[in-house]
């Protein structure tokens, strides 16, 4: 079986690994920017809200087996039960609104909305990174793995006809004629000799 040794598509897809690097490492440093930034605004949380139950401060968490979802950083409410400390998971939206605003947190409230609403900006686009990255990366494998089955069939079907092609005389040189055939082929076939 004669295969081509380049298909045109592996010289243009050649560079497709160092742009995937290059893809990949852009999204890293811009994450890690994000990140920076959201510890700086939790540190400023740390200065304006009294260690009392209610404030509101960032949690790194472990959420997954990817590189993204390790250390995600998320909005919590903390509350003291009894001698411990727990922790509510805030959501995306409204976290402006989720913020304390009275008691201990009224005269620093301004500041705190202020933070909150600038991390927000920040989770949010943070966020939809990560979703793009991981939809990339979930759409790729789908579609590769899910076709293999479908490429090894056609592997099978092109063998096929490239042994037909090779029985019959070769009549035709770099789309001109240079002799005249000698068996019979049918009008199926000739067609689709004459169409490659």
């Amino acid at each position: 079986m004669d295969t081509l040794k380049v298909t045109p598509s592996q010289s243009a897809l050649s560079a497709l690994p160092d742009s995937g690097k290059e893809l990949y490492s852009k999204a890293a440093d811009y994450l890690l920017e994000i990140d920076g930034q959201i510890a700086r605004l939790d540190k400023v949380l740390a200065r304006l809200q009294p260690p009392v139950s209610g404030r509101v401060r960032i949690s790194w968490r472990d959420e997954g087996s990817s590189a993204t979802a390790k250390c995600k950083p998320v909005l919590v409410r903390w509350v003291r039960v009894g001698d411990k400390w727990r922790t509510t998971r805030l959501g995306l939206k409204s976290l402006v609104q989720k913020t304390p605003k009275s008691g201990a947190f009224y005269d620093t409230k301004d500041e705190v909305k202020e933070t909150v609403r600038e991390l927000s900006w920040l989770l949010n686009r943070r966020a939809k990174l990560v979703d793009s990255i991981n939809a990339l990366e979930k759409a790729v494998l789908y579609s590769c793995d899910r076709n293999q089955d479908a490429l090894a069939s056609l592997e099978q079907r092109i063998e096929s006809l490239e042994n037909r092609a090779a029985m019959l005389p070769c009549t035709w040189r770099d789309g001109q004629q240079v002799g005249t055939q000698e068996m019979y082929v049918s009008e199926e076939d000739q067609a689709l000799f004459d169409s490659l």
